[in-house]
């Protein structure tokens, strides 16, 4: 097939109306890892895949909060069934229904009824917030992370904790209600209290109160923590030629009802993609030449124990497309479809994919749907990200390029996060980018000139871009920063010719390698260089990753706040993402300056080798780095 009979027939079958109906059914299912609303999603996925005959199979876990995996431990299984929290006095009203704001009762909470007064102790997650307070038998109004507060709540006689938004999250939404859990483990059962979440309009109205007396609050939660499950639902269309690698689309279905964009409008994509997919194969609209496998996954929890019990379907896999938060409304929130690139650390053809192809559905009439949106495509192609599924396939265990799909949502993580934030042109768009991605491996034969000079073009920006931040940089030259892009570029070229060889496709890559070094010569003439070879890595200590997987993000909680403060401020990107390349770095043959040059440009900005320095150091403290000398 072709690139062409590819988008026509892709934007003919996939259905933004459809999947938008997907989103509202998966929506209506409480999600929380490990949890029976969490069951009934996956079941209700697997019927409908079941109804189109397309092979899936449910995987299990458990979900005890001791079992680990890498360096993550499994969560701990949640069943809630109802709760509230009312004021009694100075007045009486109802603050938080579970039936009717799913997000009041914090995840993880344990069961249980209590009558008390509440204190405010603003954050709450150090111990100069409990100073001088009594809080013995009483519900603390806090703003931070619940995981955080927990302990040291409970640890000064909390019997529960309430949380509320900071003016800043809040926003102009100052009724939403966060989204948040305890995440306890197995040992912390008895420590979990119960936990509450309210708007910043009803915390500034209890605050108000408490400065004129005292506030007393009823609350109840019937809910049961412990072991549980963990659940994974695998779906497959096979491919004709078993000796391809596969491509990989994953999708979490986690969280509270209804968070619909987050992510019910991935996991409801993900499935019609599979319908559409089906659906043209046994129409003989397309050829199938690489099988493609489908995961909904409780997010991190399902994925690393499918990916350390399936290490040979990973290795066979060329890419992973991660959909999460890919339905925004344009109208209703008006941010950007966002594109995460696959690191450095991975290189890859990929990336040069996606411009060129959200070029053509940007405005393309085909994928607009009924009732949906007829504005042309917003969309950004960004540096590597962190937060989500895709991280995990990236890390160099697996070593296998991996992006994600979303859109940034204010809205996310909060009760304000429903269906009808969600609109069907974007998911058709959407979907119609991610199956073109999954088939356009099938198209090399017939493509192989446009696909090279999309990469061309790609990498003659990557270069180009890697002079305008080399200007006015002290701690590496021109020469050196530039010999690193071309180095990078160079090998995204060799996994294009990797590809093309795996297929018997028989091509030159001489053309384009003369023109990328030819580019690089010529800013270097600009630039006052000359074109010395790129050696940043000859000199100095070599890190080393000292764990297998991702770094679990409970990493950043345990630092000191001194420590959390400089990574949050210097190193941490888009979800981690600056720490998680690094580390990806980290292969014990790359130098400190090489890893810092290296960050710098794929985040665009330069990261100084100082601050590099000193975030391995922070690392090495808790045992995820250790320094080689540069003899091994």
């Amino acid at each position: 097939m072709t690139l062409e009979q590819i988008l026509t027939e892709v934007s003919r079958e996939l259905s933004g109306a459809l999947a938008k109906q997907n989103v509202a059914r998966i929506a209506a299912h409480h999600r929380i890892q490990g949890s029976p609303g969490f069951d009934d999603a996956v079941n209700e996925i697997k019927g409908v895949l079941e109804r189109w005959h397309i092979p899936c199979t449910v995987h299990t876990y458990p979900a005890d909060g001791k079992t680990k995996t890498y360096s993550w431990a499994a969560p701990l299984g949640w069943s809630v069934r109802s709760g509230f929290l009312r004021q009694l006095s100075p007045k009486e009203q109802s603050l938080v229904r579970f039936d009717e704001i799913s997000q009041g009762v914090i995840a993880h909470s344990r069961g249980g009824t209590a009558e008390a007064e509440a204190i405010d102790v603003g954050e709450g997650t150090c111990l100069a917030d409990y100073a001088g307070k009594d809080v013995i038998g009483k519900y603390v109004l806090v703003t931070g992370k619940p995981q955080e507060v927990a302990p040291l709540a409970v640890d000064h006689g909390a019997i529960g904790i309430i949380l509320y938004p900071t003016a800043k999250r809040a926003g102009e939404w100052p009724d939403l209600v966060q989204y948040a859990g305890f995440w306890p483990q197995a040992s912390q059962i008895e420590q979990t209290p119960l936990g509450f979440s309210i708007s910043r309009r009803q915390a500034d109205t209890l605050l108000a109160a408490l400065r004129d007396g005292p506030v007393r609050l009823a609350g109840s939660i019937d809910a049961d923590l412990g072991p549980g499950n963990l659940h994974v639902l695998e779906a497959r269309i096979p491919g004709h030629c078993p000796q391809a690698k596969e491509i990989l689309l994953i999708s979490h279905l986690c969280h509270p009802t209804p968070s619909a964009n987050d992510n019910a409008s991935g996991s409801a994509l993900l499935l019609e993609i599979a319908r559409t997919l089906a659906q043209l194969a046994k129409k003989g609209k397309l050829k199938l030449d690489r099988s493609i496998r489908l995961l909904w996954v409780p997010e991190f929890y399902g994925t690393l124990p499918w990916v350390a019990l399936h290490r040979q379907q990973v290795e066979n896999t060329l890419f992973v497309l991660n959909l999460d938060m890919v339905g925004q409304s344009p109208e209703r929130l008006g941010e950007p479809f966002r594109v995460s690139r696959a690191p450095g650390s991975t290189p890859s053809v990929l990336n040069a994919w996606f411009e060129p192809l959200l070029e053509r559905i940007e405005d393309d009439p085909n994928t607009i749907a009924p009732r949906g949106t007829r504005r042309t495509m917003q969309w950004r192609l960004d540096p590597p990200s962190g937060g989500s599924d895709h991280v995990v396939f990236s890390d160099p265990l697996f070593g296998v390029p991996a992006v994600m799909f979303g859109h940034g949502d204010p809205l996310h993580h909060t009760h304000l996060d429903d269906v009808d934030m969600v609109d069907p042109t974007e998911l058709k768009r959407v979907g119609v980018l991610a199956a073109t991605l999954a088939l356009l491996p099938g198209t090399l034969s017939r493509e192989t000139d446009r696909l090279a000079g999309w990469l061309l073009r790609y990498s003659l920006t990557a270069i180009q871009r890697s002079f305008e931040l080399s200007l006015g940089m002290k701690e590496a030259s021109i020469e050196e920063f530039l010999g690193l892009a071309l180095t990078l570029e160079e090998q995204r070229l060799a996994s294009f010719k990797r590809l093309l060889d795996d297929a018997s496709i028989p091509w030159d890559e001489s053309g384009l390698r003369q023109a990328l070094t030819a580019a690089r010569d010529a800013l270097l003439k600009t630039g006052g260089g000359s074109a010395a070879k790129y050696d940043a890595d000859n000199e100095g200590p070599l890190p080393r990753k000292a764990f297998e997987g991702p770094l679990p993000y409970a990493f950043f909680l345990s630092l000191s706040k001194e420590d959390r403060r400089f990574m949050e401020r210097e190193f941490t990107g888009p979800y981690g993402a600056i720490t998680l390349e690094a580390l990806n770095l980290c292969d014990g043959k790359r130098t400190v300056r090489g890893i810092a040059l290296r960050l710098s440009l794929e985040f665009g900005h330069w990261i100084s080798i100082e601050t590099a320095t000193r975030a391995l150091e922070i690392l090495g403290k808790g045992g995820w780095v250790e320094l080689c000398s540069p003899s091994g």
